[in-house]
C-alpha cells in the first residue's frame, strides 16, 4: 500500500511539473523540479541552454529559478513591454542574501527599488552629468592615459617581448571610474591599483564557488558554511577588504570636501547633499553612509569589469583578424592622421564603430541579464503575467538569431556599414541594457571604448604571438571575458 502511495506521488509530481506552467497560466518551458525548479540544467555558459529553449518553447519561455521567471528572446518584444512599457519593469529582483553580504543590505544603485531605487538613480544621473562623467575632463583624462599606457606598453614589447594587456587596459578603466566616483587619478605604479585589481579578481574567484551562487534560492546555506568549506567566509574577508579601500577614499573625499565648491566627483556630491540635509534640520532619508559606500560599491564594479573586459575582447578580435585591424588603422590614417583622436571623430570613424559594435554582438560580455521584476499585472505575447513575476529580456539571443542576422556567428564589422560607407548604430545590440534600469555608466563606457581601441590601434599593432592566433576560451561567471593571452606590439610610428 505505502509503495503505491509512494508512485502516486511522484507520477502527481511529475504530471504537475509537465504542466506547472500552463496551470498558472505562463509561458511553456522546460519542465522544472519541485525545490530545484531548473537550476539543475543550468550551465556556466546559459547562451546555448537558452538557445535551445528558445526553439523548443518559442520567443517567450518560463524557466524556474526556483520561482518563475520569463524569458524574452524577442527584439519587438522588448520594445513594447521594457521600453514603452518600462515602469511596470523598474524593479529588480532583490538578490537579498548576496546584499547583506557584499554591502549590509538592499543598498546600492543596482538592486534596490521602490521608491529608494527611483530617487538614489535620479540623484546618481544628476550628480554624474554635473561633475562631467561626458565632459571634455573625462575625456582628456582618458587621452592621457592611453598615451602612458601606449608608452609603457612599447618598453614591455622591446625586443620582440610578449605582452598581458590586462594592466595596462584596467589602469585606464580603473582611472575614469575613480575620478567619476572618488574625484581622483592613480598613477601608473600606484600600489593601490595592483591591490584593486588582485581583490576584483580574488573576489570574483570567490562568488563562482556553487554554494555562493546558490544562496539567494537556498538561503539555509549560511549555516552550514563551516562544513561546506567555509567558501561565505572566505569572500567576505576578501570582500571586507574593498569595503575598508572605499572607505578610506571616502575619508580622503570628506577630509577635502568643501561646501562652498561645486562637487567634483559623486562622492562629493552625495556627501553635500547629507550635509544640506542635516544643516536645514531634514531627515537623511535614503542618504545615509551605508547608501553611500553601496553605491560607490555599484559604480566601481558595474564601471571597471565590464569595460575591461570588452576591451581585452576587441584586442583578441584584432589579433584574430588582422584585415579588420588594418583596415580601421587605414581608416584613421586618413582622416586622422596623427592628431589627437577625440570623441567628435566618433562622426568620421565609422569603421571603428563598426569594430566595437560588432565585438559586443558577437561575444555579449553579460553571459545573462539581470532580472526584472513586474511591478503590474502585464500581458507579454497573449500570456498574463502576474506581479511579483520576474522576467529576464535576454539580449545575447537576439544577437545571435538567424533570423536577424545573416551568418550570426560570424565576425563581420561591415554588417554595421551601409552602402555610403557610413556607421549605422543598431537598436538590437544592447550591451549597456534598456528601459529604466538601462546602465548608468553607459555614455563614460562609449566615451572609453572609443578613445581607448582607436588610440591603441592608431599608435600599435597587436598580433598574436605564435603562428596561429589564441583561441577565445571565453571563461563565464558575471562576465564573458577571454582566458588570460599574450600579444605581439608593434610600434606603427
Amino acid at each position: 500500500m505505502i509503495i503505491y502511495i509512494v508512485l502516486l506521488a511522484l507520477v502527481a509530481l511529475v504530471c504537475y511539473s509537465m504542466f506547472i506552467n500552463r496551470i498558472k497560466g505562463l509561458p511553456p518551458g522546460p519542465p522544472p523540479l519541485p525545490v530545484l525548479g531548473n537550476l539543475h540544467q543550468f550551465e556556466m555558459d546559459l547562451s546555448k541552454k537558452f538557445s535551445g529553449w528558445k526553439k523548443n518553447y518559442g520567443k517567450v519561455f518560463t524557466i524556474w529559478m526556483p520561482n518563475p521567471t520569463v524569458v524574452i528572446t524577442d527584439h519587438k518584444l522588448m520594445q513594447e513591454h521594457i521600453i514603452k512599457d518600462g515602469d511596470k519593469f523598474g524593479d529588480r529582483v532583490n538578490p537579498k542574501e548576496m546584499m547583506n553580504l557584499l554591502v549590509g543590505g538592499e543598498y546600492g544603485l543596482l538592486f534596490n527599488e521602490n521608491k529608494m531605487w527611483r530617487e538614489q538613480r535620479r540623484f546618481a544621473l544628476h550628480a554624474l552629468r554635473n561633475v562631467g562623467y561626458n565632459s571634455a575632463t573625462m575625456q582628456d583624462t582618458a587621452i592621457n592615459y592611453a598615451q602612458d599606457i601606449i608608452s609603457r606598453w612599447k618598453e614591455q614589447s622591446a625586443g620582440g617581448r610578449p605582452v598581458d594587456v590586462t594592466m595596462g587596459l584596467m589602469v585606464g578603466v580603473a582611472n575614469i571610474v575613480w575620478q567619476q566616483t572618488f574625484g581622483r587619478t592613480l598613477p601608473y605604479d600606484d600600489p593601490l591599483l595592483e591591490k584593486v585589481k588582485e581583490l576584483t579578481q580574488n573576489l570574483l574567484e570567490k562568488m563562482k564557488h556553487p554554494i555562493i551562487t546558490a544562496l539567494d534560492p537556498f538561503p539555509f546555506l549560511c549555516h552550514f558554511d563551516g562544513l561546506l568549506g567555509s567558501p561565505i567566509k572566505a569572500m567576505a574577508a576578501v570582500n571586507s577588504e574593498i569595503l575598508q579601500l572605499l572607505e578610506d577614499e571616502l575619508k580622503l573625499v570628506e577630509k577635502h570636501f568643501n561646501e562652498d565648491e561645486a562637487p567634483k566627483c559623486y562622492a562629493d556630491a552625495f556627501i553635500g547633499e547629507m550635509k544640506r540635509r542635516e544643516a536645514k534640520g531634514e531627515e537623511l532619508g535614503s542618504y545615509t553612509r551605508i547608501q553611500l559606500v553601496a553605491a560607490c560599491y555599484d559604480l566601481w564594479t558595474a564601471g571597471f569589469e565590464t569595460t575591461v573586459t570588452t576591451l581585452r575582447t576587441i584586442i583578441h578580435f584584432m589579433i584574430n583578424n588582422p584585415e579588420v585591424q588594418r583596415r580601421a588603422q587605414r581608416e584613421i590614417d586618413e582622416k586622422i592622421g596623427k592628431r589627437t583622436i577625440h570623441m567628435e571623430d566618433q562622426k568620421i570613424l565609422h569603421y571603428c564603430n563598426a569594430v566595437i559594435q560588432e565585438v559586443q554582438r558577437l561575444e555579449g560580455i553579460a553571459p545573462l541579464s539581470l532580472p526584472r521584476l513586474v511591478s503590474e499585472p502585464v500581458n507579454i505575447d497573449g500570456y498574463d503575467i502576474p506581479v511579483g513575476t520576474a522576467v529576464i529580456p535576454e539580449y545575447s539571443l537576439i544577437h545571435l538569431d538567424e533570423n536577424e542576422y545573416e551568418r550570426p556567428d560570424f565576425f563581420c564589422p561591415e554588417r554595421h556599414i551601409n552602402d555610403k560607407g557610413e556607421f549605422v548604430k543598431d537598436p538590437r545590440i544592447t550591451p549597456f541594457s534598456v528601459g529604466k534600469r538601462a546602465c548608468l555608466g553607459e555614455g563614460l563606457a562609449r566615451m572609453e571604448l572609443f578613445i581607448y581601441f582607436s588610440t591603441y590601434i592608431q599608435h600599435l599593432t597587436f598580433s598574436s604571438v605564435g603562428k596561429v592566433p589564441p583561441r577565445l576560451n571565453v571563461q563565464i561567471f558575471f562576465t564573458r571575458s577571454p582566458a588570460p593571452f599574450d600579444v605581439l606590439i608593434s610600434s606603427r610610428n
